[in-house]
């Protein structure tokens, strides 16, 4: 535990940072933009998106810190638990006229962003809406993952920001909790076995919204789950099968790892089934690594839904 610590395991990672390192590894040309300090630990960051293929030609330098976050693992019944350190991080201090919005934009054909993004700080509310409606006005597929995080901002204060971009947004991933406290769907029907009504319905109200996707997690312990892939694409709603995660080495990241091959399935226009098995999969295997993204390519998650028994392959 944190408190008793005399020794730290360093990881570079953060939302929109895994689905970038993870959609780069399966062959993308992604561009990851924010803003590090001129600093080693800066470096490292830019270093750790290098390794990715990353483009970071969109990253800005400066500032004071880098924002930090702690992991205490939890083991058997004992849960896991984060301790956010991101106070007067250079990104949430930046302004956001720093970035130049056509150069920023240029040549992009999808924006992903997340809520967590949104909740760095007062400001962020207005320049997370600010990105989405630059991309909107250059006709750019947005992907938003709600990815809401009680610990750094109130339900209310969420809501607010992010009811005014949903109405531009292509993509989201929305759990059951997101359908009722962003989308106002009665409790009664947004339930975890309900999801094809909530997308349903979520569509009815956001028809600009093409694809819905999320992941239902049973938790017994620690260090066992069961993990489940859904997916909404133009009416037609589909769920992987059910996987239980025995031991579980580390689970952090391994919802954006979900996001990044739900979106490589809707990039190269995979069917629904063939998308959301090869995301589901993802997820799974990044389960087995520790830090917040799975280095992985196309082929060997094709390869791991043939023989996903873990026997050796030789």
């Amino acid at each position: 535990m944190l408190n008793s610590s005399h020794r730290l395991n360093v990881h570079y990672g953060g939302a929109e940072a895994n689905v970038a390192s993870i959609l780069a590894n399966l062959g993308h040309c992604v561009h990851f933009a924010t803003k590090l300090p001129d600093s080693p630990l800066g470096d490292a960051a830019v270093r750790t998106l290098h390794a990715n293929d990353v483009d970071t030609s969109q990253v800005l330098r400066g500032g004071s810190r880098i924002g930090v976050y702690y992991l205490e693992s939890g083991d058997s019944l004992r849960y896991s638990k984060i301790i956010y350190d991101r106070l007067n991080s250079a990104i949430a201090e930046m302004d956001i006229g720093e970035w130049d919005f056509d150069k920023l934009f240029d040549g992009v054909t999808l924006f992903h962003i997340t809520g967590i993004t949104f909740a760095l700080s007062e400001k962020w509310r207005q320049y997370g809406q600010k990105l989405i409606q630059e991309a909107f006005n250059r006709n750019i597929q947005i992907s938003l993952d709600i990815n809401f995080r009680p610990s750094m901002w109130t339900i209310g204060q969420a809501k607010s920001a992010i009811s005014h971009v949903l109405p531009k947004i292509s993509y989201c991933c929305a759990n059951y909790l997101d359908a009722r406290n962003f989308f106002d769907i009665d409790p009664s029907i947004a339930r975890p076995g309900n999801m094809e009504i909530c997308y349903q319905k979520i569509n009815q109200r956001f028809p600009n919204i093409k694809a819905l996707y999320a992941t239902n997690r049973h938790v017994i312990s620690t260090s066992d789950n069961s993990l489940q892939g859904i997916f909404w694409k133009d009416g037609q709603f589909i769920a992987s099968k059910s996987y239980q995660l025995i031991p579980i080495v580390d689970r952090i990241g391994g919802g954006d790892a979900f996001a990044a091959g739900i979106l490589h399935g809707i990039l190269q226009n995979m069917n629904l089934e063939k998308t959301v098995d090869f995301a589901i999969a993802i997820a799974l295997l990044k389960h087995t690594v520790k830090g917040d993204w799975i280095p992985i390519s196309e082929r060997y998650v094709l390869d791991w839904l043939k023989t996903p028994n873990g026997d050796v392959k030789r």
